[in-house]
């Protein structure tokens, strides 16, 4: 990571995000927490989420933040409605609290953000290495 200091703020550069350690939060699912900041008092992360082949339909009935997901690599299949949704490499996708869907087992890789604020992730139990 390099910085470029101006007053106290600092511009952040996270070089080889692909290097950065991920943490395996459930089976299939990977995360990495890139930093947390304060908009409007409201606690917002961003990070990479990485869903390999490992990981199965995951159904949400009310997802727990609003997240935003800038599709890098592969395709995030999901069905809302009835309705299928795929998401490809340059899509953005917008995901409101309280949305019902179920996210498919199809690989993919985002930059996210999302309100949740800074986690510490627990590891699964079980996860590769």
């Amino acid at each position: 990571m390099s910085s470029l200091t101006n007053g106290d703020k600092q511009i952040q550069i996270f070089q080889n995000v692909d290097k950065l350690p991920l943490i395996n939060t459930k089976p299939g699912a990977w995360v990495c927490d890139l930093g947390s900041a304060e908009i409007n008092e409201n606690p917002y992360t961003g990070g990479i989420f990485i869903k390999d082949e490992l990981a199965q339909d995951l159904n949400s009935d009310s997802f727990p933040v609003n997240e935003w997901k800038y599709i890098l690599e592969g395709e995030w299949h999901m069905i809302q409605n009835g309705k299928k949704l795929i998401a490809k490499p340059g899509d953005v996708v917008f995901v409101p609290k309280g949305a019902a869907f179920l996210s498919l087992k199809n690989p993919f890789k985002a930059f996210f953000v999302t309100n949740r604020g800074g986690v510490n992730h627990q590891p699964y139990v079980k996860a590769k290495l």
